[in-house]
């Protein structure tokens, strides 16, 4: 691995610890560190000390981009929440979450500024995904469930588990677009063993997002040599394979409710909780509730949970950041999903293909999920920041 920010020590500490950080994301509350946290929390200190370090003695800093800027203040402004929250404490704590996770966006802006170094870091985390996947089929082959008859790699909630797999689907099909040969497979294969995965999470909204991953086959068809499309096509019909076959018969039944779910169901009680949410918001509607504290905001409708692991949580991202920032919140965090689809509309087409297709994959997912304070959410907005800047700062080489 070529280090994206020079030859100096520091510069390739960082670099290192970036790529395992990004590794480890697919597999972050399997690697527990008994009384410290987890793994991927202890790479990503260290390589955010390395960058920080290595930027201080080259004594510059990347020039920041509009979305960088938005990020900020939209973490800013959910720290100023804290004098008005419903629970003080769970704000202040969600609050250093997102005060970390902006930290680690300015990093992989800062060391990732090649095309290579960008392929790389999507490397690390289809690898990541890749042995995930591979923890959750051994756990299916031990019988190790992790809900009623559902799969996941330990530690993991199967529909969070599920989404972060399909995050990994359109960057393996595209890093197999971007290949020839053997490797071009492998990351097929890779795929292959996130899709058996996602079936086995049984996660609704994960197997949607993985049928959203292969809008980039349709994007590039036209483009994609015979081989390509061949491999595609297999990866497509083993999905459905797997539907109707190859999965679990639980995981296949669940999966099946689907349609009935979107069209008459409840979403596993999950439209109750908008509701409640959509009340809140009435009461609050301009500064919100604060971060974190949406389970406080709908008790007067739902009262408290019955299980301490499950709180009443929004399991809608743009509900969850409307109702917990107000308006004012929403505003800015729109506003940098849409500078991040204008960086993206700037691509090139193949470039500007896989993108839009992450980006829809994720909106899919965070649609039933809470995912503004999990790593893989700002992972995809640092890439998309970086992909737009080796478009269109090719001035900018490495230090």
């Amino acid at each position: 691995m070529k280090p994206a920010a020079g030859p100096f020590f520091l510069d390739r500490a960082a670099w290192v610890l970036l790529w395992a950080f990004i590794f480890s994301l697919p597999l972050e509350k399997a690697l527990e560190i008994p009384g410290a946290g987890t793994l991927t929390r202890a790479a990503g200190l260290a390589a955010f000390a390395a960058g920080t370090a290595a930027a201080a003695r080259r004594r510059t800093l990347r020039m920041p981009n509009t979305a960088l800027l938005l990020a900020a203040a939209y973490v800013l402004w959910s720290g100023l929440t804290y004098f008005w929250s419903l629970t003080p404490y769970v704000t202040a704590v969600r609050v250093a979450t997102l005060a970390q996770l902006l930290g680690m966006l300015w990093l992989i802006w800062e060391l990732c500024r090649t095309p290579a170094a960008q392929s790389w870091l999507m490397r690390a985390y289809v690898a990541g995904a890749c042995v995930s996947s591979a923890l959750t089929v051994s756990r299916y082959a031990r019988g190790q469930q992790t809900n009623y008859r559902r799969y996941a790699t330990s530690g993991f909630d199967p529909n969070d588990l599920g989404i972060t797999l399909a995050l990994a689907m359109p960057m393996a099909l595209y890093l197999a677009y971007r290949s020839r040969g053997r490797a071009a497979w492998l990351y097929r294969l890779g795929a292959a063993l996130a899709m058996a995965a996602v079936l086995l999470t049984g996660s609704r909204a994960a197997l949607v997002a993985v049928c959203l991953g292969f809008a980039f086959v349709a994007f590039t068809w036209r483009t994609a040599t015979r081989a390509q499309r061949i491999g595609t096509l297999a990866l497509a019909g083993l999905l459905v394979l797997g539907l109707v076959r190859l999965a679990p018969q639980p995981a296949r039944q669940r999966l099946a409710t689907l349609p009935t779910e979107l069209t008459r169901g409840t979403l596993h009680d999950r439209t109750r909780i908008w509701k409640s949410g959509v009340k809140a918001l009435k009461r609050h509607w301009f500064a919100g509730v604060g971060v974190g504290a949406y389970p406080e905001a709908v008790r007067p409708w739902l009262g408290r949970s019955p299980a301490a692991w499950h709180q009443y949580v929004a399991h809608n991202t743009f509900l969850s950041v409307l109702v917990e920032t107000g308006v004012v919140g929403f505003f800015v965090f729109g506003l940098l999903l849409a500078v991040l689809v204008l960086f993206i509309w700037m691509l090139a087409p193949a470039e500007r293909a896989l993108w839009f297709t992450c980006l829809a994959v994720w909106a899919a997912g965070v649609s039933t999920l809470t995912w503004e304070t999990r790593k893989p959410t700002w992972l995809l907005f640092a890439l998309i920041m970086t992909a737009w800047a080796q478009a269109f700062r090719a001035q900018e080489q490495e230090p």
